[in-house]
């Protein structure tokens, strides 16, 4: 079997207030293979957003990563890395480069101006150093996403371990 992209394994997310600690992610795990796709399915508020959020290490104070491993396989086939122990400015350069996040927060994210595609020519043209032409074209020849050719999503490889009352596909 193929090695996956990415692993996470028991991720562990809190945010600390005053009144106590939140446990938003308690003990994920899951893998993404090349090729496929993953879907993370859930009750509002159980933790599908900080969970992605945790793995580009953009969890919003008060919150943080506390535990778990997310096991990165970087492009050139190198050693899988754990993001968890990477330097900031190491993970920057993952960030959009080697994983993205497109937010599905309506009023702020899918527009009419600002579309799915720009936001990835926008990475592509940041991490590669390419003009606008350039990274159109390069976004062109290697998106390829079965659920926007059928109407069927293709959500495979799903593992995870959210708390019971959330709900998990």
């Amino acid at each position: 079997m193929a090695e996956p992209i990415l692993s996470v394994r028991n991720l562990e997310t809190q945010f600390f207030g005053p009144e106590g600690v939140v446990r938003a992610v308690d003990g994920v795990d899951f893998d993404v293979f090349e090729g496929r796709t993953l879907g993370v399915v859930g009750e509002k508020r159980c933790g599908k957003s900080v969970t992605a959020r945790s793995i580009l290490r953009i969890v919003e104070r008060p919150g943080r990563v506390v535990g778990g491993q997310i096991l990165l396989r970087p492009a050139d086939g190198g050693a899988p890395v754990d993001l968890l122990k990477l330097p900031e400015a190491e993970m920057r350069s993952v960030r959009g480069g080697e994983i993205a996040l497109i937010f599905q927060e309506p009023m702020a994210s899918f527009s009419q101006y600002y579309t799915v595609g720009n936001q990835i020519i926008e990475a592509i043209r940041l991490h590669m150093h390419l003009d606008k032409r350039a990274a159109r074209a390069r976004r062109s020849s290697c998106w390829t996403w079965p659920a926007c050719r059928s109407r069927r999503a293709a959500s495979t490889n799903i593992r995870s371990s959210f708390p019971a009352d959330c709900g998990s596909a």
